[in-house]
């Protein structure tokens, strides 16, 4: 018996005992209608670009495209590093940054607007145009995302008026805001030529709110939502069990909202709204949006259904929601592939669970894909106080807001950011032929819980006969899963059947996912499918080369129709094992199977395939390569002289001087002075390897960072306090953690310490590591 994935030898020798489990996918005789013109959105650039939605995806130039969204808020983070982490997020396979506009940070005082420094938002959006980055302004006025009343100033609260609804003094000061982001924003849209190509208005109307911040200790939450909506708010993304009583208002006070925006020259060709959990929306003039949280911290830990797959333009995640979801396409605004923690609540989520939830989403007919957060920032302290602009009666840190993004608080690649660039590199080939394909599941497939581990989770995104599998072994908060063998898929197309593999069978392995082609044409030729999953295409001088990558253990085989000789291929596995075929016209395709390892180190840059894994800084005046604590960086670069083979680039290594030293049994000093000149090094990262409840660090007896716990060491980046520190050391404080503490049920098993004793704290090493810079100049 012939198999395709091999999770182990133990498992070869025991897959004959197991009966082959055929699972099969009917293809519908009626697809799909596709409708143009009945949504009011769209809009053409001076260079005769255009951008247009239907009900099932989104055109650029007239082709079907899946955009790419990653989240980043350019407020939480240091100006002087923007540049360099728009290109950190290009690299990661996104191609828009949505980014909220707070309004509290931006009017801490009533009618003194601050745009400058961290807040400079014209600057921001002029650095995405330069790195061809469309943007998403989220203009609010409520925004949520973590921070002090969800954004409102405080100054409202004083007022005698009421939030989130049509009060003539608060749209009074609305309009004011709006004013003075169009300011900022004039000339910078796409019908402009510029880079902003959507804005979203508002943000869970009438569904989810933020407590105010002024309140009481113990006191009930005192929620920002208008009166009338008090009894249907909820505290975080969740299915919206109450109906609204109010729904008329909600939906007249997003569209006034709108018709401000515009009034005031915020004219965009794309508006979205929040729709999960019956949100209010603004008919067929914005893109309901949607959402997905395996891991959220406001509810109490248990398996998601968002590992299993659904009919997402149909029965959308968090489902009622009150937009006919005939008419527009699912497109996903947060999904959840990291979370932000809360003192009581810390829990933790994989590269594997990111993937998951990301293939399920795609395999269930998104055309959509954005990330919450995608990267993740440090929220600024009022009035450079202890006091917090974060959400702090949430229970969040003071500070930090790295959310487990892709990429993190300090710029550094969570394990996420590489199996989501899987993904988005397919998308950004074969999102246009994939945009157009309606979802296909099998019979029964509602009748799947999350706690399933025997059933295969499977669905097909297909069109005309062609298509794309997609299948997933992973379930969050499940320790129990495993490999799932013996299996083989069918596929009974319209005009024939395809079996997967065609003969044999594969094992799909724990906390696996993956996504295989089928009948995918290469010119006058067919690929029938393959056991491997489809990553890039490049221009290899003149001929389509084609990179797939194969799952760990993994064989892989290739069936064409339509080729000369053999129409069955095992290739060999790597980047030796390329393979040439030549159809029957006589045009020549090249194939490469990628390991999997090679495949979650690679990106495209300027149409050529660079394998390694250092973080990949690509701009037009050339690339470079961030490596931290190595001087040396190997990498693949291909087409080039060198084919495939490994190149190596170095640079001089350094070694920082630094002290640190226990003071008593809870603080800690760390005395660096960054003051040599080192241009090979891009930054420093402080590693503070702990275990404790609650960590603190401090500068000239200000809060500068603090952290939460959950595991891992803690690593600070120090190129934003590099002036401040070569005056004054970093002083930091460390809360004992104890056996009762909530969040425990979080942590992973082997980083809970043994209580014996009694509480914990211990601080088991501090390190200072380089992270180095290499240009390797154009490729």
């Amino acid at each position: 018996m012939k198999r395709f994935i091999l999770s182990s030898a133990m498992l070869l020798a025991c897959s004959a005992f197991y009966a082959q489990q055929v699972y099969t996918l009917d293809e519908p005789s009626e697809r799909d209608k596709i409708v143009e013109g009945a949504l009011k959105m769209g809009g053409k650039s001076p260079s005769g670009g255009s951008i247009s939605v239907n009900n099932y995806y989104m055109s650029i130039d007239g082709v079907p495209s899946i955009p790419v969204m990653g989240e980043f808020h350019y407020s939480r983070y240091p100006v002087a590093q923007w540049e360099e982490e728009i290109m950190k997020i290009k690299a990661g396979g996104v191609n828009v940054i949505p980014s909220y506009i707070f309004w509290s940070l931006h009017e801490q005082k009533e009618g003194e607007f601050s745009w400058s420094g961290n807040r400079d938002l014209r600057h921001f959006i002029e650095l995405c145009r330069k790195h061809d980055m469309y943007v998403i302004v989220r203009i609010g006025p409520f925004g949520h995302g973590e921070i002090r009343n969800g954004g409102i100033p405080d100054w409202i609260f004083a007022k005698p008026l009421e939030i989130r609804c049509n009060n003539s003094l608060y749209l009074s000061y609305v309009r004011k805001f709006y004013k003075q982001i169009a300011r900022q924003l004039e000339g910078l849209y796409y019908k402009d030529g510029g880079p902003i190509i959507g804005c979203q208005i508002e943000n869970e109307l009438q569904h989810s709110a933020a407590p105010w911040g002024i309140n009481y200790p113990s006191e009930p939450k005192d929620m920002t939502v208008a009166t009338m909506d008090v009894a249907t708010t909820k505290i975080g993304v969740s299915v919206q069990d109450k109906r609204s009583l109010h729904q008329k208002e909600g939906e007249e006070h997003m569209l006034t909202l709108k018709y401000m925006a515009e009034e005031e020259g915020i004219v965009t060709p794309l508006y979205t709204a929040t729709g999960w959990g019956n949100a209010a929306v603004i008919g067929n003039e914005a893109l309901p949006v949607t959402a997905a949280y395996t891991y959220p911290f406001w509810a109490e830990p248990k398996m998601s259904p968002f590992c299993l797959f659904k009919d997402i333009r149909r029965n959308p995640d968090y489902a009622p929601v009150r937009y006919d979801v005939n008419a527009f396409p699912s497109f996903c605004a947060e999904m959840g592939v990291g979370i932000q923690m809360i003192y009581s609540r810390r829990p933790i989520v994989s590269g594997k669970a990111a993937e998951a939830l990301m293939v399920r989403t795609l395999g269930s007919g998104s055309n959509g894909i954005g990330y919450y957060m995608y990267h993740g920032g440090s929220t600024p302290l009022r009035s450079d106080s202890i006091g917090s602009y974060n959400d702090e009666p949430m229970g969040m840190p003071k500070i930090s807001y790295d959310f487990q993004a892709p990429i993190g608080e300090f710029g550094l690649e969570h394990e996420s950011y590489r199996y989501l660039r899987l993904l988005h590199t397919f998308l950004d080939d074969f999102g246009s032929q994939l945009a157009p394909m309606q979802s296909v599941l099998p019979k029964d497939y509602d009748k799947i819980v999350p706690s399933d581990r025997e059933t295969l989770r499977y669905a097909a995104r297909m069109s005309d006969g062609s298509g794309f599998l997609f299948m997933v072994n992973f379930q969050d908060h499940d320790e129990q899963r495993h490999d799932q063998s013996s299996l083989q898929i069918k596929l009974n197309l319209l005009g024939e059947s395809i079996t997967i593999p065609s003969s044999g069978s594969f094992t799909l392995p724990k906390d696996e996912s993956l996504i295989l082609p089928f009948n995918f044409k290469l010119y006058d030729a067919t690929l029938k499918y393959a056991t491997a999953q489809l990553l890039m295409k490049i221009d290899d001088r003149g001929v389509d080369h084609y990179f797939f990558f194969a799952p760990d253990g993994a064989d892989a085989e290739y069936l064409f129709s339509g080729i000369k000789g053999k129409n069955l291929i095992l290739p060999k596995i790597g980047v030796d094992g390329t393979f040439t075929v030549t159809t029957k016209a006589g045009k020549k395709i090249k194939i490469t199977t990628l390991t999997r390892s090679q495949a979650l180190n690679s990106c495209k840059v300027n149409g050529k395939i660079l394998i390694t894994d250092a973080t990949v800084l690509p701009s037009t005046e050339g690339v470079s390569l961030l490596s931290l604590g190595k001087n040396s960086v190997d990498y693949i670069l291909y087409p080039s002289k060198y084919s495939f083979k490994m190149q190596r680039a170095e640079v001089k290594a350094v070694s920082p001087q630094f002290s640190w030293q226990m003071v008593g049994g809870r603080r800690m000093t760390i005395h660096f002075n960054d003051s040599i000149k080192t241009p090979q090094v891009n930054e420093y990262f402080l590693k503070v390897d702990y275990r404790a409840d609650v960590a603190m660090a401090f500068i000239n007896g200000i809060l500068a960072q603090d952290e939460f716990y959950h595991g891992a060491p803690w690593m600070i980046g120090l190129k934003r306090y590099r002036e401040k520190m070569s005056r004054e050391d970093m002083v930091f404080y460390f809360r004992p953690l104890t056996s009762k503490a909530p969040y425990l049920k979080d942590l992973p098993k082997d980083k809970i310490p043994d209580f014996s004793k009694g509480s914990v704290l211990e601080v088991n090493d501090v390190a200072i590591i380089p992270q180095y810079k290499i240009d390797l100049g154009k490729i």
